[in-house]
């Protein structure tokens, strides 16, 4: 699918949307087209796989879920692309990441209410073959759209 400049502006704002909270009718208005024009694009976007998901940004500390931990894990390079959907499958997992090196390429998001939980995950990961090589308490995480997506192209519409 080759994106156009209405594609890349709805990327963009989708990208933006969990912060600002747009809705298909926002973005239309930012764009200049119909919210239908928005809703096709996104069911065409998603069917491409270009637009694979888009989750909430949870505090989990204000939910009540005290615990959250990366743990930085090594699986065989043979066996990652298989491991990596089974670790989403363990009770506190919320995010996996597969990276392409060798070592430490496996990075699993995990939020827990107490310590016990959180050793029973790591004992979980262990069983699929994961090495954990660190974990670190997880304080804030901070993004951003991929600016290449559009971000002109709202600026010159005066959209934003």
């Amino acid at each position: 699918m080759n994106l156009d400049d209405t594609d890349r502006s709805i990327l963009y704002l989708l990208q933006q949307e969990m912060r600002t909270n747009l809705s298909h009718e926002d973005i239309a208005e930012k764009i200049d087209v119909s919210s239908s024009t928005v809703g096709n694009r996104i069911r065409q976007l998603k069917e491409a796989g270009i637009l694979q998901d888009y989750q909430p940004k949870i505090n989990y500390e204000a939910a009540g879920v005290p615990h959250h931990i990366l743990f930085v894990c090594t699986a065989p390079i043979g066996e990652r692309k298989e491991i990596a959907p089974q670790a989403t499958k363990i009770d506190g997992v919320v995010n996996v990441r597969e990276l392409l090196t060798g070592q430490r390429n496996l990075h699993v998001e995990i939020v827990c209410l107490d310590a016990k939980s959180i050793e029973t995950v790591a004992e979980e990961l262990d069983e699929l073959g994961l090495e954990i090589e660190m974990s670190e308490i997880l304080r804030e995480e901070y993004s951003q759209p991929f600016n290449h997506f559009g971000m002109e192209l709202i600026e010159e519409s005066g959209g934003e």
